[in-house]
Order: structure tokens, then sequence, then C-alpha cells
């Protein structure tokens, strides 16, 4: 049984691949910097990034071909249940990331006086409207990257590539590998067509993960701290007499952060509805009016 075409929310490649690199992002910013060496980061996620990318592709295959986002059977109401869980725990997360963000790089609150008003807008829009602003996040996020860049090149220094560096690339174990649910739930994300091509978003985080690790290694060596978060690659920008943009650049991060959270909430919507929750509301508005 194919998927239907009704099941699926229609968003783009790129706009699927904004929210995972913001969920990446988050990731970079808050993990303890220098945990593994960059190597280690670059050549043992590479294996582990095709490995998964080849099981999206599978799973993403027979998904498709079994109608598992359909909510028609138990084995489709079952996962989609089940991927409602799992998107669900994705938005707390990325919304206490946010909020975390928010309160102590701003002291603000005002993401709980906004993330409503989002979602409450989210509500009302379609699959189009989200995928044209993810174009327009898309190059905010290059150039702030381009900015991050152009104040960290003097800082850049090859030896500190090889601080830390004793002992093979297992010598501080495997990198950890994150899991998101955009990996696996492509027949309901995209297109028919794009699932197949959707399985190398994970090269994509991968990019992130292995680009941030080595840009922090020659900025920052390996720190022995462990207190020391990735958010310290930020704070050593400078360029002339500016420094400290980090803030411009954590808010070019709140962006993505809050667009990935109006992508989760269309997606837990669609989930609801497709297992039954759009249909049990008709069904107490309709016993409602007779009484």
């Amino acid at each position: 049984m194919k998927q239907g075409p009704k099941s699926c929310c229609g968003f783009s490649l790129p706009a699927v691949g904004l929210s995972l690199a913001a969920a990446s992002l988050a990731g970079c910013l808050y993990s303890p910097a220098g945990a593994h060496q960059a190597r280690s980061v670059i050549l043992l996620g590479l294996a582990e990034t095709a490995v998964l990318s080849f099981v999206a592709w599978l799973f993403g295959l027979w998904a498709g071909q079994a109608g598992l986002f359909s909510g028609r059977g138990f084995l489709p109401k079952l996962a989609g249940w089940l991927f409602f869980l799992w998107f669900g725990a994705e938005f707390f997360r990325t919304m206490a990331a946010a909020q975390t963000v928010c309160r102590e790089e701003f002291g603000t609150n005002a993401l709980i006086a906004v993330l409503p008003v989002l979602l409450a807008v989210t509500w009302q829009m379609d699959a189009g409207a989200l995928d044209r602003s993810a174009r327009a996040l898309w190059w905010l996020l290059a150039a702030g990257a381009a900015i991050c860049l152009a104040g960290l090149w003097d800082q850049m220094h090859w030896q500190r590539l090889f601080q830390g560096a004793e002992g093979g690339l297992l010598a501080g174990g495997w990198p950890p590998l994150p899991l998101y649910p955009e990996y696996f739930a492509l027949p309901l994300l995209c297109q028919e067509k794009d699932v197949s091509k959707g399985a190398l978003l994970p090269f994509g985080c991968y990019a992130i993960g292995g680009g941030y690790a080595f840009v922090l290694a020659l900025v920052l060596g390996r720190p022995d701290s462990p207190a020391y978060a990735g958010l310290e690659l930020l704070r050593a920008w400078a360029m002339g007499y500016f420094s400290r943009l980090d803030a411009f650049l954590l808010l070019v991060w709140l962006a993505a952060a809050l667009w990935r959270l109006c992508l989760l909430a269309f997606v837990l919507r669609r989930l609801a509805w497709l297992n039954g929750w759009k249909t049990a509301l008709a069904g107490h508005q309709t016993k409602g009016a007779q009484t």
C-alpha cells in the first residue's frame, strides 16, 4: 500500500534540512567543547553517518510502500503515535534550548510570550508558507556562518589540531550520533520523489557537526576543562574594533530554532489528524450539537 498524497506534509528538502540544521547547531553550541578529537568527529562520524543514511533510505522506502503514515490500520496508527511522541520530545528539547539562550545570553523570557503567537499562526499556515520562509532563513544562516568564519580566521592555527591528540581515533570513544525523527519520517514530511534524496540529509548534519568541531579545534585547541561548551567559539569572535558578535549569531540561530518549532508543531498537528484526532473532535462537536 503506497503512501497517500494527503498524508504527507509536502515540505521541500531544504525546509527539512533547515530544521535539522537548527537542531545540529544547538548540539554544537551546548555540547562540551573538545569532548572528542576533531579527527575522530570527522572520520568516525563519516562512517556513522553513512550507515545512518543507508538505514534511513531503507526505512523511507519501506515506510512509503507500507503506508506507514497513512493512519489506516494498527501498524500505521502505532507508528503515528510513536512518531508523535518523538516529534513532541524534539519540540520540547528545541524549546528548552531556545529558552536557555534567551535567558542566559539575553536575560529575557520573551520566548514564553512569543511562542504561543507563533504556534497560533502556524496552525493557519500551509507547508508552502513555511517553505518560502525557510529560503530566507537559509540565506541568513549562510551570512551568519560567513561572518563567523571571517571573525575567527586570524585565530585559527593548525598546530592546535594536535593538542591532546595522543592515542588513536578511538581514544575518546565513538563520537555521539544524534538521531532526529526527520530522518525516518521522510514519507510523512516530503513528496514521494524526494524520499530517496532525503536520505542524504544526515550528511548535512555531519557537515555542520564536523565543521564546527574542526574550527573549534583550530581556534581553541582541545580545552582541558569539560566546563567549556561549544558556545565559546562564538565568544572568541573578533574583527578589528568589533568583538563579541556572538549575540548576533545567537539571534540568527534563534530565528532558525523558532522556525523549527513551527515545523514541528505543523507535523504534530498532521500526525494527530492522521491518527483520528480530527475525527474524534468532529464526533464530539456533533454529539454536543445534538444535545
